[in-house]
């Protein structure tokens, strides 16, 4: 997938893999320092990589959200994602650990930036089920917030 000119002049796309198990370590560390405070860093890191993901899409001739769930996949975030309305469920996040509570606030973040310029409304986004608390998919629910017109 190409570009646009206008995106490519504002950055260079360059990439970093890192392992899952220092993945984990980092968010380890957020969490120590920061407690659940941190999960709304993760939400907000995800928020903006979705709206780069989203940017990118749109010069894409496919189906907008095709396209963004293939993008996701494609960086590792998720290894399945279906789209069915406003829900979305993803299979083997990044983000899944073994702890018992809802971890993905990154794919969370980038579903509501997604979301939002596909329908060009505000969403909130929530995790309704997650791999992490033993669940076999990871289930997000977008629900439009009303405007304040």
């Amino acid at each position: 997938m190409e570009l646009g000119a206008p995106f490519m002049a504002r950055s260079t796309m360059k990439f970093v893999r890192i392992s899952k198990m220092e993945f984990d370590q980092i968010r380890g560390l957020y969490e120590s320092v920061m407690s659940q405070a941190c999960h709304g860093l993760f939400f907000r890191e995800g928020h903006a990589f979705g709206e780069i993901i989203a940017q990118i899409a749109r010069t894409d001739d496919g189906d907008f959200l095709t396209t963004c769930g293939r993008l996701i996949k494609g960086r590792g975030w998720i290894d399945t994602i279906e789209f069915e309305g406003n829900v979305v469920t993803t299979t083997g996040s990044m983000e899944v650990s073994d702890c018992q509570e809802v971890t993905c606030h990154r794919v969370r973040g980038m579903l509501k930036a997604i979301y939002e310029m596909n329908y060009d409304k505000k969403f909130a986004c929530f995790e309704d089920e997650c791999e992490s608390q033993g669940a076999g998919r990871c289930r997000f629910r977008l629900v439009e917030m009303a405007s304040k017109e």
